[in-house]
């Protein structure tokens, strides 16, 4: 009987010893393995997603800017990639040539905004502004077209206007045209700052004189870069406010005009 006893116990143990061996069948170096081998594939994964975004990114970096824009008028217009302090040649010239001729132009009547109103122009009768000298009038367009100055450069030049503007302006007796003979590419001066070299006649028609004198009109004006409107002008407001919006929509501004000469102002 104790034979047999101890028999059945060093069967149990040994039943026991393999139950424990079965459970355990994965050691530590075996569980160290495994989280290698999912790290590593894992690694792997990464790779693979770096290697599939550096690409999309790389030909993003090669495909060209897009240089067709189209607005919100339906209106298509050719654009390039410019710093927020840089405007090309073609515009500080284009706007220096619009803002003269807006402000010098005289004709006695109201700037047309209608197809109707060019068809019958109405007469202009100024806008009134106080000078040194007393009141005076300056036109509607060259009032609007002010707007393109720099606030301070703004109200030194309208005052001055007042003096050369002929009263005889308003009642359409008389009428100013501003000619360009040539235009000088702009100079880069400082950063977002140029100058632009205009050699111009003013033309002075009378009733009594369809020959016009001329009257020499050579200026340089200084441009710098200011904020452009990022708002749209709603349909019921005054046209004053579409006009601001409108002249300062190339994100450019008059700050002085002098009489042409080689010195950086």
């Amino acid at each position: 009987m104790t034979t047999n006893a101890q028999q059945h116990n060093l069967e149990e143990k040994r039943l026991r010893f393999l139950e424990k061996r079965q459970r355990g069948r994965f050691s530590q170096s075996d569980s160290l393995g495994l989280f290698a081998l999912g790290t590593f594939g894992l690694h792997i994964l990464t790779f693979i997603c770096l290697a599939l975004l550096y690409g999309n990114y790389t030909r993003l970096v090669q495909k060209p800017p897009p240089s067709l824009v189209q607005l919100a008028s339906g209106e298509a217009i050719t654009v390039a990639p410019l710093g927020s302090k840089e405007r090309s040649p073609e515009v500080v010239k284009r706007f220096t040539v619009n803002t003269l001729t807006t402000m010098m132009n005289w004709s006695g009547k109201l700037p047309a905004a209608t197809v109707e109103e060019a068809a019958r122009p109405t007469p202009d009768p100024g806008i009134e502004i106080r000078s040194v000298g007393g009141k005076g009038k300056v036109t509607t367009a060259a009032w609007q077209g002010s707007f393109a100055l720099s606030e301070d450069f703004r109200k030194e030049f309208l005052q001055k206007l007042v003096e050369l503007t002929p009263s005889s302006i308003f009642t359409g007796k008389t009428q100013v045209v501003l000619v360009p003979l040539e235009v000088q590419p702009p100079v880069k001066i400082a950063e977002g700052k140029w100058k632009v070299g205009m050699v111009a006649n003013l033309m002075v028609f009378q009733a009594s004189n369809n020959l016009g004198d001329v009257i020499p009109f050579n200026k340089e004006i200084f441009v710098q870069v200011v904020e452009a409107p990022d708002f749209l002008v709603p349909s019921d407001e005054s046209r004053i406010a579409a006009v601001v919006a409108d002249v300062r929509a190339s994100g450019l501004e008059i700050y002085a005009i002098r009489d042409l000469q080689s010195e950086n102002l």
